[in-house]
């Protein structure tokens, strides 16, 4: 039977990837956030950040690292949309910023910081525009900013929407291997050698890269992300369905009871989505949607 393509947003995955491989990561931040002071090399740091005295609350992040300049660098995936996800990523940032000042320290020795935030849902209505970089400037006057904190936001949801990758475009390249990473998996040795940190990360898609432990983790990851997005939904849905009859209410219910084995099986691969939508006698519209959702 052939191997399964695990996916790169999965927070295992994800973390495995982009927190254990330096000239991966190296290429993602010269990349995406673009600073201008480009990397060159970097050292991981503890994904946990010390608590405020006056919240005690600690921050845990996908990845972070220091490069030979000092210039910190917080990577995130978030496959959840959370109320004030922006205002999160500004705390995330200012925690980081601050927390490099040491006693007898100059302000002076502060050195920048930069938050990737790979989002799947849309932080604004532009359907066009979904790479987004923030910092500190004066409205009036553009060229005047306080430099120090910066927030890069993309957004993959819309960008899978507009499709059309260019494979020619180094950004595009990784854009498609975290959208539709079966087809980099598949493609040959060869034609991704020109591109070693891709082929390396293509590799590491590979399940048999994890051991059993890490696969569990994989699942209950991607069945959470399910779990909690189907429960906003329902939420949702609930608001406008006040008064509408018991029966289909039972209906609903039913549909969902169904949803979770149906996940089970897709993240098994041992079956087909035809035969999966047989054993569970629904309609292969229904198998395709969730197995669509889980990429």
């Amino acid at each position: 039977m052939r191997r399964k393509i695990l996916n790169p947003t999965a927070d295992p995955v994800f973390k495995r990837i982009f927190g254990q491989e330096k000239d991966i990561t190296i290429e993602i931040i010269n990349l995406i956030i673009n600073p201008p002071n480009p990397v060159i090399d970097l050292e991981y740091l503890p994904q946990e950040m010390f608590p405020d005295v006056s919240d005690g609350k600690i921050s845990i992040v996908d990845v972070r690292c220091m490069d030979t300049k000092k210039q910190q660098f917080i990577i995130e995936m978030q496959l959840i949309h959370h109320d004030g996800f922006n205002q999160r990523a500004l705390m995330y940032a200012a925690k980081a910023y601050g927390q490099q000042l040491k006693k007898g320290m100059s302000y002076n020795d502060a050195q920048p910081i930069y938050l990737l935030s790979i989002i799947n849902h849309n932080i604004k209505s532009d359907s066009q525009k979904w790479l987004h970089r923030a910092t500190m400037i004066d409205r009036t006057d553009p060229e005047f900013e306080i430099a120090g904190i910066n927030l890069v936001f993309l957004e993959l949801a819309k960008r899978k929407k507009l499709g059309n990758f260019n494979f020619e475009d180094p950004i595009d390249r990784w854009l498609s291997f975290l959208i539709e990473p079966e087809k980099i998996s598949n493609m040959t040795k060869f034609d991704l050698s020109v591109y070693p940190n891709l082929l390396k990360a293509s590799e590491l898609l590979d399940e048999s890269n994890y051991n059993q432990a890490q696969l569990d983790a994989y699942d209950r990851h991607l069945l959470a992300v399910y779990d909690i997005n189907r429960s906003n939904i329902e939420s949702y849905d609930r608001g406008h369905e006040d008064g509408e009859e018991c029966g289909e209410e039972r209906g609903i219910k039913k549909g969902l009871n169904l949803s979770v084995p149906i996940i089970k099986e897709l993240l098994k691969g041992e079956l087909s989505r035809e035969e999966i939508a047989l054993k569970y006698g629904v309609e292969l519209d229904v198998v395709m949607q969730i197995a669509q959702y889980l990429k």
